[in-house]
């Protein structure tokens, strides 16, 4: 019965997608059906890996690859750049190399975050939460306190996933952003990120932990409101860090 609630669901979201791609122009089509696309691409990856740690009896580790996923933001954002950046908005000057250059050292930056990520997650795990695990025994860690933190664990991933979210929003999501809008080459952008982030702080607190919660929780308890919510958010957030972004600079 939940199951078939949760298909009624999406179905419906589904056509009041079709209903809404009929009335739009063809960039903004793009940008949906590709924006959608990608979540349900990290919606997959999420299930697989369920799947795969439900088998080795690794369940509470999950969340960690649901804070990890919140890493994948600045690339899916990329995404929404044709719905706000493209000839006939005044921004058609915007260096292309530029803009590849910041999306090139976002990926590197945020793909060995992820990286580092997952491979300390794999240790506090088996060291504080199973140490008979199959990871446990596969990277042969010991511990001689045998403590059972998976309450902890799982707050602390909650934690983290948070950072993950004001991460990617400022070393991510912005430079891209601001390469779009002015462009001050691939040091500067990044340098005007950290400007912009601390001006606007609480805006990126809130929506850092908005994010979170859209990303985390619906992966966790009811999955397939990932692919509502998790679009629906970053286009949000996307919106309003472009508006207040153009505010900002009209008054530096």
């Amino acid at each position: 019965m939940r199951f078939y609630v949760k298909l009624r669901l999406v179905f419906f979201f589904g056509k009041f997608i079709l209903f809404k791609l009929s009335v739009l122009s063809p960039v903004k089509i793009m940008s949906y059906t590709l924006l959608l696309f990608a979540t349900l691409i990290i919606f997959s990856l999420s299930e697989v890996i369920r799947f795969y740690l439900k088998s080795y009896e690794l369940n509470t580790m999950y969340i960690s690859f649901c804070a990890g996923f919140i890493l994948f933001t600045p690339l899916v954002s990329l995404l929404l750049h044709p719905l706000f950046f493209n000839k006939n908005n005044g921004y058609e000057s915007i260096k292309i190399s530029a803009f590849l250059g910041n999306i090139s050292l976002v990926v590197v930056v945020q793909l060995l975050c992820f990286l580092i990520w997952m491979t300390d997650a794999i240790a506090l795990y088996s060291i504080y939460v199973d140490q008979n695990s199959f990871l446990a025994k596969a990277f042969n860690i010991k511990s001689e306190g045998r403590l059972d933190l998976s309450v902890e664990f799982y707050w602390f991933n909650l934690v983290l996933a948070y950072f993950f979210a004001l991460l990617s929003l400022v070393i991510g999501v912005l430079p891209c952003l601001i390469s779009r809008i002015k462009n001050n080459g691939v040091v500067g952008n990044f340098v005007s990120a950290f400007v912009f982030a601390k001006q606007y702080k609480k805006l990126l607190i809130l929506h850092s932990f908005i994010m979170m919660l859209a990303v985390v929780l619906p992966l966790l308890y009811i999955p397939y409101l990932f692919i509502l919510f998790f679009p629906f958010v970053l286009l949000t957030v996307f919106t309003k860090l472009k508006q207040d972004y153009l505010a900002f600079i009209k008054h530096v």
